[in-house]
């Protein structure tokens, strides 16, 4: 794949600044870039927003410079499939951070399904869900589980996951959970 246009990276040392240009001046304070058109827009790495720290905003570079090629092969990806994709490319979140929470919500039998992850353009309730975390492990089950060539199916098809796997959604988020609870509970 290759992009048509330039891309431009805006690096905002000041939150508030980063905020605006994002054009969500209320933004919580956890934020560390997104995407404008044919531009990658992050904190800087030398100021890092509340819970980051440099790794992890140079890392949402990368982890929105995915999110445009996602986009540009399928503008309508599911939440929780494209930003789980974005997290396990760029490796941008702490692992101790994911592997808590998958181990919580395992423990406690509160693992959101992938239509609960579906929040649309509302990254504020994907982020309460835990949904950077969860998708993040969803698509590395994906991966290790089907293979790359299969994601990028899906990407293409989100609506053909019983073409593309030869089960139902139901049936690939148990093979997701039993992914997990092998690889996430015991750690």
């Amino acid at each position: 794949m290759q992009l048509n246009e330039k891309l431009t990276i805006e690096i905002h040392p000041d939150h508030n600044e980063l905020h605006m240009a994002l054009g969500f001046p209320n933004a919580p304070d956890w934020v560390r870039g997104g995407i404008g058109v044919s531009k990658i827009v992050i904190a800087s790495p030398l100021n890092p927003p509340p819970g980051s720290d440099f790794y992890n905003v140079l890392n949402t570079a990368v982890h929105e410079f995915v999110h445009m090629i996602v986009n540009n092969i399928n503008d309508n990806t599911p939440r929780w499939l494209n930003e789980g994709i974005a997290c396990y490319e760029a490796k941008d979140n702490n692992e101790n951070w994911i592997i808590k929470t998958v181990q919580n919500g395992l423990e406690n039998n509160i693992i959101p399904t992938f239509k609960e992850l579906d929040t649309g353009a509302d990254f504020e309730t994907f982020f309460a869900r835990n949904g950077y975390q969860y998708s993040y492990t969803i698509v590395e089950s994906i991966i290790k589980l089907f293979g790359y060539e299969k994601l990028r199916n899906l990407i293409k098809e989100p609506n053909s996951i019983v073409e593309i796997f030869g089960m139902t959604e139901e049936k690939l988020q148990d093979k997701w959970i039993d992914y997990i609870k092998v690889n996430y509970l015991q750690r």
